[in-house]
């Protein structure tokens, strides 16, 4: 597709995938522009604060993605376990049944955890903090349902780098199906 025709979207999925891949240290202009198809000046033109602009551009656009996906079907209308079950399905489809890595993680190992701490920490409680109020409404106490949201997030993260270091989504698809039950303390 030739760079002209992308939309500011379709430009924001390209970046992300090279900061998921590289992180924030590791993803060179270089990268940036080879994945979009625009020339360092074309990037520097849409975004004029550089790679640290286009991070943050990136959050916001995978904020808006889980927000969507991950969190909004955990206060819709249903059962705790249709809404968990919601949640579970939405969780595989932002990270691509497990083929892609968390950007969370890659900017936290790649380098950029010091320029990017408030946008992770907000994401990450924003996440736990929905899955802990559909175990609250579950009867779960409240300090119970934080913990397990908690674990949940590790579950995730951890499956995610399993999965990618085995070369299979085998793992991450196994904890994203018993995700609810074990929210809801079934396992």
């Amino acid at each position: 597709m030739p760079a002209q025709r992308l939309t500011r979207d379709q430009a924001l999925d390209r970046i992300t995938e090279v900061f998921r891949r590289w992180g924030y240290d590791g993803a060179t202009l270089r990268m940036l522009s080879e994945a979009t198809g625009l020339g360092r000046a074309s990037l520097y033109h849409h975004f004029p604060g550089g790679k640290e602009e286009m991070a943050h551009a990136v959050f916001a656009h995978i904020g808006g993605r889980v927000q969507r996906h991950v969190i909004d079907p955990l206060s819709g209308a249903g059962t705790p376990r249709e809404r968990l079950e919601r949640h579970a399905r939405g969780v595989s489809r932002v990270f691509d049944g497990g083929k892609s890595n968390c950007l969370w993680g890659a900017m936290v190992l790649g380098g950029g955890i010091e320029l990017f701490a408030d946008e992770i920490e907000t994401a990450l409680t924003a996440w736990i903090r929905a899955v802990a109020a559909v175990l609250r409404d579950a009867g779960v106490a409240p300090r119970e349902a934080t913990r397990r949201a908690e674990a949940a997030m590790v579950r995730v993260q951890g499956a995610l780098v399993v999965s990618r270091g085995l070369a299979s989504t085998a793992h991450f698809q196994r904890v994203i199906k018993g995700l609810p039950s074990a929210l809801l303390g079934e396992v």
